[in-house]
């Protein structure tokens, strides 16, 4: 199964996750609903209720950044979860997101990023639009302007998740190029946010135990 797990890491239906899921049970060979094959498996209990509910929540954050993605054209989209005692950050999802920068992010320790005095990163207690990396001077384009430019992203736009007073992580908007956020336009990430919210909040510990276990592979 952690052979199963790490090639589903991002969820794409390729050859070699149908060859591995063939292997596993010949009827699903075809199957192109990940979530429906995601669903067969624990059934026939070959995955656990702790699997099962970790794999179907990144498959829906997936679908999320895929959503964000298809509404904000020029933008890419990531959700990374705060582990608090650690304080580290955690891909929650980031497909489309440069493979560069989803090395670094994974497991980042983010301490640098916490104001004295306070207990979370600045982008996880309040939204930061930073429309020039090259230029910003804040904490967070300081302490990250260099990966984020190495991977060819220009600005970026960070919006908290948060459910009922409970620190999540946050959303972060990528874009290529010099770019001013409104702040109409970070309201609406704020409020495509609450789609996922509730469901982050009851699983975080679960998703990040797997995320942790994945990249040990």
């Amino acid at each position: 199964m952690e052979k199963i797990t790490h090639s589903l890491q991002n969820f794409r239906l390729t050859k070699d996750i149908k060859k591995l899921l063939h292997q596993i049970n010949p009827l699903l060979k075809d199957e192109k609903d990940l979530s429906v094959i995601f669903t067969k498996l624990y059934q026939q209990d070959l995955i656990g209720e702790q699997e099962f509910l970790a794999i179907q929540t990144k498959f829906m954050l997936n679908k999320f950044t895929a959503l964000m993605e298809r509404n904000f054209t020029d933008l890419t989209c990531g959700i990374y979860l705060y582990e608090e005692k650690e304080k580290t950050l955690w891909n929650g999802a980031s497909p489309s997101v440069a493979s560069a920068y989803n090395e670094y992010t994974n497991g980042l320790v983010v301490k640098d990023d916490i104001v004295q005095g306070d207990e979370i990163p600045v982008y996880v207690k309040g939204s930061i639009a930073i429309p020039d990396l090259e230029k910003g001077e804040d904490l967070t384009s300081l302490n990250h302007k260099k990966d984020l430019l190495k991977s060819g992203y220009k600005s970026v736009c960070l919006i908290p998740l948060e459910h009922n007073g409970h620190t999540i992580g946050h959303t972060t908007m990528f874009s290529k190029e010099i770019r001013t956020y409104t702040t109409e336009e970070m309201n609406t990430f704020a409020e495509y946010n609450k789609l996922i919210e509730g469901k982050l909040m009851e699983i975080k510990n679960l998703l990040i135990t797997t995320i942790k276990n994945t990249k040990a592979l």
